[in-house]
């Protein structure tokens, strides 16, 4: 599991979850994502990022089975901030851990961003 995928197979992986919705593919973004390597795992997440609602609902169904990440999770804020507290509020009542930790820290992100912006804009 800790073995690094390359950059190029990462970048493959993206546009094929981006434009085909591989499952294969999304399978290889989140691996990258829990991995060690740094580069590997900004570029899964941007990539994870760029395909929006379809990889929100994948890191959604990967809470609700109990295999997200904490660098995973990381990234709903970035895709749907409003509908992210739903699924980082369940994470938050659940058992302590990781998890949980990087979920209480995303709302409170979300909260401090609110707070900045009291129009909502």
């Amino acid at each position: 599991m800790n073995q690094r995928i390359s950059p190029f197979r990462i970048i493959a992986a993206g546009a094929l979850w981006r434009v085909f919705g591989s499952r294969r593919a999304a399978e290889t973004l989140l691996q990258a994502m829990s991995g060690d390597d740094e580069q590997s795992r900004m570029l899964a997440g941007m990539s994870l990022i760029k395909a929006g609602q379809r990889s929100f609902e994948l890191i959604e169904k990967k809470v609700g089975a109990g295999e997200a990440s904490a660098p995973v999770i990381r990234l709903l804020p970035d895709i749907n901030g409003t509908k992210a507290r739903a699924v980082l509020g369940r994470i938050v009542a659940g058992e302590p851990g990781e998890l949980k930790d990087a979920a209480e820290e995303c709302i409170d992100l979300l909260d401090r961003m609110d707070a900045s912006h009291p129009n909502g804009s």
